[in-house]
């Protein structure tokens, strides 16, 4: 409130307050970078343009001085004309007149009339679509290939059963043949096996009970695997009356 309120003291003009700038900042550097410029300032005085001498005046550049003098080539000129080959006339043939009007009237007997399109009303203001134009329609079920593989893919199963036929050619090939294991020789080695068991298992059982050794223990853990292999193998042989082995 007291802003808007006039004052006659706001007459009298006050004295302006100088408004004092700190010093502007000097690098105490300035007087030797002044130095250094000022020394290499005048260091290529000595070397000036390169002196050219120039054509005076009156040796401007005047028309046709630089003229080339391209060699003469002499024309040939042929003396006689070869002379034209004869128009030929062939000879006129009269098109029949072709009565259009009457040839259409026949087209249009002749046309086949086409079939009504299968249309439905979707909605009760009369909008209607055509079945066939709007994909609703099965058309793919009239087609002759409907039904049959397509040859792309008999193709591709084609090659696929020639590429596993040629691998199987291969591996066959590098693969040694297996042959049948008689059964005389079959029991042979499962006699063979019983007989190593049955030592190994005597040797087992000499074992001291204690083994307070390393030696000990490694000699009872060498013959429980060598037991637990045979006892596979002897069961195997057992199990299984029909064995094929490779011919080496």
């Amino acid at each position: 409130m007291n802003k808007c309120r006039e004052n006659i003291k706001n007459l009298i003009p006050k004295p302006i307050t100088p408004v004092i700038k700190p010093p502007m900042y000097r690098s105490v550097f300035t007087e030797s970078v002044k130095r250094v410029y000022n020394s290499n300032k005048d260091c290529h005085r000595t070397m000036g343009y390169a002196e050219v001498q120039l054509d005076p005046p009156t040796q401007f550049l005047k028309k046709n001085t630089r003229q080339v003098i391209r060699p003469f080539v002499e024309k040939y000129k042929c003396d006689k004309k070869s002379p034209r080959l004869p128009k030929q006339s062939l000879p006129c043939e009269e098109k029949p007149k072709k009565n259009i009007i009457a040839q259409n009237i026949i087209d249009a007997r002749r046309r086949v009339p086409p079939l009504p399109k299968h249309r439905v009303q979707d909605s009760r203001n009369g909008h209607v679509i055509v079945l066939n134009e709007a994909g609703l329609e099965p058309t793919y079920v009239c087609k002759k290939n409907y039904g049959t593989t397509p040859k792309y893919i008999i193709k591709m199963y084609k090659e696929k059963e020639t590429a596993r036929q040629k691998e199987e050619d291969r591996v066959r090939a590098i693969k040694p043949l297996l042959r049948l294991l008689p059964q005389e020789e079959r029991e042979g080695l499962l006699t063979g096996l019983k007989t190593n068991w049955a030592e190994l298992h005597k040797e087992f059982l000499l074992l001291p009970v204690l083994t307070d050794t390393e030696r000990k223990v490694k000699r009872k853990h060498m013959l429980d695997k060598e037991l637990a292999t045979l006892e596979k193998d002897i069961d195997m042989l057992e199990r299984n009356p029909i064995i094929y082995v490779e011919d080496k």
